[in-house]
């Protein structure tokens, strides 16, 4: 209450140059490792790549025909029965995951990326997101020696994109400190666009929660870090509310980026999204012989 309080007493502006600050505290501590994100930077310009979401729309397509495709694959996945298969081929192959959080416990979080290192194949690149919260991913990966012998860029997401943000594309600088993301997909377009990919395709960015059985969210039925998810993050709040007011940020988020000179098609069968041009796997994979 006392936070709500004294945000109510502060302009916007000033707010905002305080929390940038407060979080480029904490960044400082990692800079020396993120700042070799320019090594990723412009690396497969004028290419094209596709983002893999987790949304229940993506039970509907033939994910195979991605093997020769540049993937950028998020958070759970890798449960995907072909995931092995899609990660596979000649071309790069990314995974990423958004920076950790409560109410999920150290040990489930722990749980879930040793279950993802034994899946994960040894050739795919990581992407893991850190924040300001201490137990964060890299706190665990030091802590139990997880993904040792994988290739890992890190990321730092500390800037509050809210109602008074002004879009800067230094903040999509993934060597430096940027947003804080409303979901992964907007961690990855950002990564993304910061790789220089002049196409990028979505799948499986349903965003469609307050539409949907709660059991049918995603394509698969649980995941070990999110076990009473729903009932731990809303402590008996609105489903819905939490819900609308999280796809309002998202679509906030997604408007901006899709002001990049990167090309975003959503191939996503059916959901909410309205921002980004459509099309389907199968017409690209028709007409681009994938």
């Amino acid at each position: 209450m006392a936070n709500k309080f004294l945000k109510s007493l502060i302009p916007p502006i000033l707010l905002i140059k305080i929390l940038k600050l407060r979080s480029y505290i904490k960044f400082l501590k990692f800079k020396e490792f993120i700042s070799i994100n320019d090594n990723l930077k412009d690396i497969h310009k004028g290419k094209r790549c596709f983002i893999l979401g987790s949304g229940p729309s993506i039970k509907k397509e033939n994910l195979l025909v991605l093997k020769d495709e540049i993937v950028l694959a998020l958070n759970n996945f890798y449960v995907h029965e072909d995931f092995a298969e899609i990660m596979s081929g000649d071309l790069p192959k990314y995974y990423m995951t958004a920076p950790i959080h409560l109410p999920q416990t150290e040990n489930e979080w722990k749980r879930w990326f040793c279950d993802m290192e034994s899946k994960m194949p040894k050739q795919v690149n990581m992407l893991f997101g850190l924040s300001a919260y201490k137990g964060n991913i890299k706190y665990i990966f030091d802590k139990y020696e997880i993904f040792k012998k994988q290739k890992i860029n890190w990321y730092f997401a500390g800037i509050d994109a809210n109602d008074y943000f002004a879009a800067d594309p230094k903040d999509l600088d993934i060597s430096k400190m940027i947003w804080k993301a409303s979901t992964c997909s907007v961690y990855a377009i950002i990564a993304a666009i910061y790789m220089g990919f002049s196409e990028i395709y979505l799948l499986g960015m349903d965003h469609n929660q307050p539409f949907l059985n709660k059991k049918e969210m995603r394509f698969y039925k649980k995941a070990i870090h999110q076990k009473d998810e729903i009932k731990r993050v809303l402590n008996n709040k609105s489903f819905n509310k939490h819900s609308f007011e999280a796809l309002s940020n998202i679509f906030a988020q997604y408007e901006i980026l899709n002001k990049s000179k990167s090309k975003i098609i959503n191939l996503t069968q059916g959901g909410t999204v309205d921002i980004f041009d459509r099309n389907t796997l199968e017409s690209i994979h028709k007409n681009n012989n994938l």
